[in-house]
């Protein structure tokens, strides 16, 4: 009967770490894009010339 219980938790944990990971990547994700400098490009490949942001 406390196998149940014992596997239960492993999953639990399992589940916890996944959970972790993906919100660290979401967070290293974040920072990386708020360094990017995006270039918007018209219908030729032009670059707009667009309001600092």
């Amino acid at each position: 009967m406390t196998e149940p219980k014992r596997m239960g938790k492993g999953f639990l944990a399992l589940f916890g770490l996944i959970g972790l990971l993906f919100i660290a990547i979401l967070i290293v994700v974040f920072q990386i894009s708020r360094k990017a400098n995006p270039v918007m490009l018209d219908d030729q490949g032009h670059p707009q010339h667009t309001r600092p942001s």
